[in-house]
């Protein structure tokens, strides 16, 4: 008995339902129902005159029919009608034993496709029948936009949905996070399912490069590799023109697509080479560092540094996917290691306790490691995808992380910043009430285990006005991310500044 649950790929018109379900019924194996199709087959006549015959109501009712129908049976891949599940009561039928994928197009493209059909009962006006129901399908988990991607590589999106890939919701659809062992060894075998056929331009620094970069631009069809140095100080303008002007001359133009390849640095500084170049282009994150995998690679994040603050300079820009392949984290020097645990612990103390328990911190967990700190960061970034509110919540411990390394001009790496900070946020919470002496000693016992720092002997009035350059503070006014329980961060704004300085 077939046990696997239905695909079932729903959206508006045009948006590629029947071509993208039909090659993913081959791709998986799987036997394809087009709804439409099938509800035109019983009734022995065409949608049009279904709907000429019996009117809409008419054609519902079969389709509610069919749905029940095909609900209570496994392992198919079903493409839908547009109206198929706005309904509430329809997506939740199909969604007990479906996973459900909704298409998405920009109305130009939906316009282009439909003039090449007329032959639809409800398209005369259908951009108000698409206002209509686009709350209905943002109910909908899993969001694919089909812009510049083919349907074979929307097939291979949905597949990696499939097989338990992690996905993001956004403004704009969403993209999937691919997590496993041995991925770059076979991304030159799953290229065009992956999107990586056409140009790609590999941005790495020269660290990396030999580990990976190289390997990976020679396994893709058509790669070119830009090599830029390693470091927090390299994470400036100058770098990114240096990446513009060595695009130009490889050719890259608006169809490219840009993979970042590298830890956190050439995740922010090659993100916003791709959210800047030519107004935009693909981007792909393959972090290659514990912290870049838990926390920068994921959520649009993306800049540079000014002389002045960490930061300044960024954009929103989403991945097309985040590629984390484990096995990269066996070259991955111990110093690294203890630096991406301090993300992991942060995202466990304000959203996923699990994370502290000490059996989960050794390399050989870091699979499961690296998918429950992912999923915290999820769960945020898909509220607030442009910090407006509580993705501020990531940057526990990150405004007295960030003024150290400006102090320090990046002296001292970021995750042990973050860790110090991490422990000055939760004095701090302690000292206006919202946590006990137990849970900061707690803290302050975790980061000594995994071998980070919890302090720094800094002068408290040049840690002060470095964090007064922080972008989080509002008007010149502080504002923190503190913990107000175990698993709840918290914005606290208008913070004494003797408050602040009692626990530098």
């Amino acid at each position: 008995m077939n046990t696997q649950n239905n695909i079932v790929i729903t959206g508006f018109m045009g948006t590629g339902k029947t071509t993208v379900g039909e090659i993913l019924a081959r791709k998986l194996n799987r036997r394809f129902v087009d709804m439409d199709v099938e509800i035109e087959a019983r009734a022995g006549f065409t949608i049009p005159q279904i709907f000429r015959r019996h009117g809409e109501d008419g054609f519902r009712e079969m389709e509610r029919r069919l749905i029940r129908e095909l609900a209570l049976r496994h392992g198919l891949v079903i493409a839908t009608g547009g109206g198929a599940l706005v309904a509430d009561d329809m997506r939740e039928v199909m969604g007990r034993h479906g996973l459900i994928i909704c298409l998405n197009a920009s109305k130009e493209e939906i316009r282009a496709r439909l003039a090449q059909n007329r032959d639809r009962p409800l398209a005369a006006d259908w951009e108000s029948l698409l206002d209509a129901r686009q709350s209905a399908y943002a109910q909908i988990s899993h969001q694919i936009m089909t812009s510049g991607k083919t349907p074979t590589e929307i097939a291979a999106e949905i597949a990696l949905l499939d097989d338990g890939a992690l996905y993001v919701r956004t403004p704009d659809g969403g993209y999937p996070i691919i997590i496993g062992s041995g991925l770059l060894r076979t991304i030159g075998q799953d290229a065009e399912a992956l999107g990586l056929a056409r140009h790609v331009v590999v941005v790495t620094n020269e660290t990396v490069a030999p580990l990976y970069g190289e390997r990976l631009a020679a396994a893709l069809p058509r790669a070119d590799l830009i090599i830029v140095p390693d470091g927090e100080a390299h994470k400036t303008l100058d770098t990114v023109r240096q990446i513009y002007d060595e695009m130009l001359t490889r050719g890259a133009d608006r169809a490219t697509t840009l993979i970042a390849l590298g830890g956190g640095v050439i995740g922010d500084t090659a993100g916003y080479v791709a959210a800047t170049y030519m107004r935009g282009i693909p981007l792909v994150q393959i972090p290659t560092t514990l912290l870049s995998m838990v926390d920068s690679s994921v959520g649009g994040k993306v800049g540079v540094d000014l002389p002045q603050g960490k930061n300044l300079i960024g954009a929103f820009k989403q991945p097309r996917s985040v590629i984390i392949d484990t096995d990269v984290l066996e070259t991955l020097p111990p110093l690294q290691w203890r630096c991406g645990m301090a993300e992991v612990i942060k995202h466990g103390l304000i959203g996923q306790p699990a994370l502290l328990e000490p059996d989960l911190w050794q390399p050989e967990e870091a699979p499961r490691l690296v998918r429950q700190a992912v999923q915290v960061k999820i769960d945020v970034v898909e509220v607030d995808p442009y910090e407006v509110g509580i993705r501020a919540h990531l940057n526990l411990g990150h405004t007295f992380g960030h003024a150290i390394e400006k102090a320090t001009q990046y002296g001292m790496p970021h995750g042990e910043a973050v860790a110090i900070g991490i422990v000055k946020a939760a004095r701090l919470s302690r000292n206006l009430g919202f946590i006990n002496d137990d849970l900061v000693a707690r803290i302050q016992t975790i980061m000594w285990h995994i071998g980070l720092p919890t302090d720094i002997a800094l002068d408290s009035h040049r840690w002060y006005a470095a964090m007064s350059t922080d972008k989080k503070w509002q008007a010149g006014k502080p504002r923190l991310i503190l913990l107000r329980a175990l698993g709840e961060a918290t914005i606290v704004e208008g913070l004494r500044r003797e408050d602040i300085m009692a626990v530098l």
